[in-house]
């Protein structure tokens, strides 16, 4: 399996960008591109006298585009050889090596002369090579030595025996090599604070070889000097940019340039003015803050791995693409997992606008399953001071990973991007996690962290951080009540194999889908209903496994060669965005609508498949029935939890009354219910029985429907002039005739939470209505150009648990019939909506998920539904209140009926006025 990069890769020219882009300086030459190599036993320690072939550096062995494809085993040795000839002019006072990073331990020699070695394959290093360079043609020999698995040493994913959650192990150099010159006093790293609260950055310069100790500082910003000045080596000296700071953020990732001078040394460098944190929203609810105010952590888990280039991406290209892929699907954060990359991506996330978690890179013992996986379905908690039962029984294992910690924590502590700092993942290796957690404070106070990231909590940190793959995902009752922040920090995984796009025969996922509709669908309604709820009560970030596939592991959102993103793009943003408007929603915000894309269907289609399940293709909108429904409750997947009704509602100057015949497979519930607006009186008559008591053709218009129980009597017959609508209770009596204007249009939706939970639903408002009503046998008009019928239509297969909004009206504005179709919560996250405007028989599509704003304490207080189209506002006159509790069945209806008043935007832009029309808005909650 190869990338599109990986395929046009030059081995001549391997990543050849400037790698350190935080300390920068114009002295560089780039060694990567071809080496000789060599694999002996671990016991040769002299330079091979023959060379095996060609590696291209800095691809592991193991990976493709090496060229080599061999695995290292513990008991060998990888060794490397190249020449290089230094450009005229390049020499300063000294020279450095630069290694990014090489897996695991290594020794270097230039020239025949032994310039050092170093411990740990993550991590950079530098080597100066000055007085071991002779003549003009220089020659490095590298030795590496690498026991993957097989020790306390840290792995990260890799494994000799790969498979599952575990990945093909590589060895080597796996980033850039290079060499750059530097005067002889020299700046050898530089600590960047940013202190947006104060206007300032906090600047700190180590430096290397002897000389001036006075640094001269310059911050730009788009060119421009803002503050300069001087500070003195080793000495944290605060520069103040002023009150109008320009912060980052995902959304606006701006950087300040910074120059530093060091006697004749000059690097350039970047700051970005942002500050991570921990508070109580408005709710009193912890939370994750950026620059001061709650921020929704979005995020994929990122193990950074690539099939032709392993832990190494195959272009800087590359790099970007995965960072622009998780932006362009609304993600704000990438966790990365286990693994720490060039300093280039880190650069490219800082630059573009992506937060970012970082794990620290484990190893130990072996793992023991019963630590490591129990959690996953056992409420385990084990103390970490247990070594061994963490695999943390060598002293010397627990020393090096601390050493480790500090320098990845020195390492990126300047990074704008990265918010949070993740020692320890699943038990792999942890131990003493309070204690790490304090270690890492210490060294960096401005950033929260995640201190046991899945299970065996310690109760340190500044995060409950749970790992949920096997069942639904809700906030427990002791994560609500934790002063920490509660975050879900993997979660997900569901896998589906695209043909032609996969590594291996073998599947490894949490859920596994056979085709992309069923899969995104399935991703979708995972994060509206279980991510949603989850945000409102309280959860602060999360984290869904994952990015793009890794060989076994096809759970990703992308194919592993990055060649097919599994999902629609703007469904997922839409998705994230909705989720990011509830937290803000929840912290103390406004509701806020979402725009959604939907699909105009012109022609007859069929609602389900031969087999029951929701056919794709009928996903959308029409301004006509098109849908045909015959399919429900057919096929192998279409048994239970069908739903048919048909609901009218006709309004008039002196009177509402609403019928509704339906069969939910396993009861019929009918009813008729009249509102006298005179005098309040309402009668209502509801019936509870057997499926065959309703009569409901399989698709709208395609027969007669009618209820028959002792209480309830109804009939609705299309007829030529429209549809005609009788019924009869003990006091009530009801024929009216709703008209169909040449040309009228109605809205049909179908709703996709699965391919198994559907709905197609037809709204058709402002039918104008005549007949009589009578009540106890006193017959009232029903005046034409005065009165309306709305039908509700449905047919699905629907969730046990709904809770929906829907408002309907129609009346005459401006000389104008005006009708109004709104709904909410049922269809939100599901990528379609039911809301339309209707003038004069025209349809407008509203695209938009609405914000609805009521107060459920006071039903008869003025209501809001609003959207960059709408800004309606509905004043009820009645409400109708109904409970059923059967615990199994329930359903709790709150309607109001009232006027709405408003504008709306029709498919031209321009804004209809809306005033004073009669209509309802509701707020339902149904179990059945």
């Amino acid at each position: 399996m190869i990338t599109e990069w990986g395929e046009t890769l030059d081995p001549d020219r391997v990543l050849p960008e400037y790698p350190r882009p935080q300390l920068v300086r114009d002295s560089y030459v780039n060694l990567n591109g071809r080496w000789d190599y060599a694999i002996t036993s671990a016991s040769v320690t002299e330079r091979p006298r023959e060379w095996d072939g060609e590696i291209v550096v800095p691809f592991s062995p193991e990976a493709p585009l090496s060229g080599v494809d061999r695995i290292l085993q513990p008991d060998e040795a990888l060794w490397y050889r190249r020449t290089v000839t230094l450009p005229a002019g390049f020499v300063r006072d000294r020279v450095l090596l630069q290694f990014g990073a090489v897996d695991q331990d290594c020794e270097v020699w230039v020239d025949g002369t032994f310039v050092g070695g170093h411990r740990g394959g993550y991590l950079p290093f530098a080597l100066d090579v000055t007085d071991a360079l002779r003549g003009e043609s220089h020659e490095l020999v590298v030795r590496v030595r690498d026991v993957t698995d097989t020790s306390w040493r840290s792995r990260g994913k890799q494994k000799i025996e790969p498979g599952g959650i575990w990945y093909t192990p590589q060895s080597g150099i796996w980033q850039t090599v290079w060499l750059e010159s530097v005067p002889q006093r020299w700046v050898a790293r530089l600590d960047l604070v940013p202190r947006p609260e104060s206007g300032e950055v906090e600047i700190s310069v180590e430096a290397g070889g002897a000389g001036s100790n006075t640094v001269e500082v310059t911050i730009r910003a788009d060119g421009h000097d803002v503050v300069s000045g001087t500070a003195l080596v080793g000495v944290p000296t605060r520069f103040r940019i002023g009150d109008d700071v320009r912060l980052w953020s995902p959304e606006d990732p701006f950087l300040y340039d910074v120059e530093v001078r060091l006697g004749a040394d000059n690097v350039s460098s970047y700051v970005g003015m942002r500050a991570f944190g921990i508070g109580r929203d408005a709710t009193g609810t912890t939370r994750l803050h950026l620059n001061g105010e709650p921020y929704l952590h979005a995020g994929l888990l990122d193990q950074g791995y690539w099939p032709d280039g392993l832990y190494t991406a195959p272009s800087d290209e590359a790099l970007i693409h995965d960072i622009v892929t998780a932006k362009e699907l609304g993600f704000t954060m990438l966790r990365k997992h286990i693994k720490i990359e060039p300093l280039r991506w880190y650069h490219h996330c800082d630059r573009l606008g992506i937060l970012v978690w970082q794990d620290m890179v484990n190893g130990g013992r072996n793992y023991r399953q019963a630590v490591v996986t129990a959690p996953v379905a056992l409420p385990v908690k084990l103390d970490d001071s247990h070594y061994t039962w963490f695999g943390r029984q060598d002293t010397e294992g627990r020393i090096e990973f601390l050493e480790e910690l500090d320098a990845t924590v020195a390492l990126l502590r300047s990074t704008p991007s990265v918010a949070a700092w993740v020692p320890f993942n699943e038990a792999w290796g942890q131990f003493d996690a309070v204690a790490a957690t304090a270690r890492i404070k210490t060294l960096d106070a401005t950033r929260p962290v995640d201190h046991a990231s899945g299970w065996h909590d310690q109760g340190g940190g500044d995060m409950a951080s749970r790992h949920v793959y096997f069942r639904p995902y809700r906030l427990s009752g002791a994560d609500a009540k934790d002063e920490r922040v509660v975050v879900l920090s993997e979660y997900g995984g569901y896998s589906y194999r695209v043909p032609g796009h996969v590594w291996s025969d073998k599947e490894f996922g949490y859920r596994k889908f056979s085709d992309r509709w069923t899969y995104e669908r399935a991703f979708l309604r995972l994060q509206h209903t279980q991510l949603g709820p989850a945000i409102d009560d309280g959860l602060a970030a999360f984290v869904y496994t994952q990015l793009a596939d890794v060989e076994e592991e096809t759970n990703g959102l992308m194919t592993y060669d990055r060649r097919v993103l599994k999902v629609d793009a703007d469904a997922v943003r839409a998705s994230n965005l909705r989720l990011r408007g509830r937290h803000d929603h929840a912290t103390g915000g406004a509701a806020s609508p979402l725009t959604v894309r939907e699909r105009e269907i012109t022609e007859p289609v069929s609602l389900t498949r031969p087999d029951g399940r929701l056919n794709p293709g009928a996903v959308g909108w029409t301004r006509t029935p098109l849908i045909a429904t015959d399919g429900i409750g057919r096929g192998w997947a279409g048994k239970g939890r069908n739903k048919r009704w048909e609901y009218w509602a006709v309004t008039t100057p002196t009177h509402v009354v609403a019928l509704v015949v339906s069969d939910i497979d396993y009861a019929a519930v009918h009813g008729i219910w009249m509102l006298d607006r005179e005098s309040g009186e309402t009668i209502a008559y509801d019936a509870i029985g057997l499926p065959r008591s309703a009569t409901l053709p399989s698709t709208l218009g395609g027969g007669p429907v009618r209820a028959r129980t002792k209480k309830v009597w109804i009939d609705i017959d299309e007829i030529d002039r429209g549809t005609r609508l009788r019924a009869r209770g003990e006091r009530l009596e009801i024929d009216v005739l709703a008209h169909r204007p040449e040309g009228h249009e109605c809205l049909g939706v179908v709703v996709p939470w699965t391919d198994r939970l559907f709905q197609y639903t037809v709204k058709d408002v402002a039918r104008p209505a005549t007949g009589t009503i009578r009540v106890d046998g006193a017959a009232v008009d029903v005046p034409a150009g005065e009165s309306w019928a709305t039908l509700d239509h449905g047919r699905g297969c629907w969730p046990y648990a709904v809770h929906w909004n829907w408002g309907a009206g129609s009346g005459r504005t401006d000389g104008k019939v005006i009708g109004i179709q709104v709904g909410g919560k049922w269809t939100d996250g599901s990528g379609s909506v039911e809301n339309a405007l209707v003038v004069d028989g025209n349809l407008s599509k509203i695209s938009e998920e609405l914000a609805w704003t009521y107060d459920p304490g006071d039903w008869m207080a003025p209501w809001r539904i609003t959207g960059d189209t709408v800004d309606l506002t509905f004043a009820p006159f009645h409400l109708k209140k109904s409970v059923t509790d059967l615990k199994v069945f329930s359903s709790r209806t709150h309607q109001c009926f009232g006027h709405w008043s408003g504008t709306v935007a029709d498919d031209t832009g321009a804004r209809v006025h809306v005033e004073d029309i009669a209509g309802w808005a509701e707020d339902v909650r149904n179990r059945w």
